[in-house]
């Protein structure tokens, strides 16, 4: 098995801590990457945000008890564009590919297209880092 590619690769996601009270001292956006996270770790990767994406995050979201109960210690959602357009959906680990860095590592973003959108896919990262599964 392999470390996953651009594991370290910064990611974004809306800040969980951010409220209107809290604008003035607290970022709108984080900065993390997959390595930040620990344990075993199911990344799934879908286009963008944007409402085409809509069902697939009701499925992510409906099942995330299923995903822990499997195995997974972190759920990780990876898109690559509009992560503003749903303000999260209620995941918690949405994240954006802004520079395509995580996504041009692992071979997802769409070739021959100035679109920043990434395939889909579910990769699944053991608490080493490595990669153990893809889809």
């Amino acid at each position: 098995m392999a470390k996953l590619p651009g594991s370290n690769a910064k990611l974004i996601r809306l800040n969980p801590e951010w409220s209107v009270e809290k604008a003035a001292s607290t970022p709108l956006e984080q900065e993390l990457s997959i390595d930040d996270f620990k344990g075993k770790r199911l990344i799934i990767t879908l286009p963008g945000a944007g409402g085409f994406c809509n069902k697939e995050f009701d499925l992510v979201k409906e099942n995330q008890d299923k995903f822990k109960a499997a195995g997974a210690d972190e759920v990780i959602v990876v898109v690559g564009t509009d992560i503003l357009s749903n303000a999260g959906r209620g995941l918690p680990n949405l994240f954006q590919d802004v520079e395509q860095e995580f996504g041009n590592a692992n071979k997802l973003t769409l070739e021959g297209v100035k679109s920043r959108y990434l395939q889909r896919s579910v990769i699944a990262v053991d608490a080493q880092g490595e990669q153990v599964a893809r889809e």
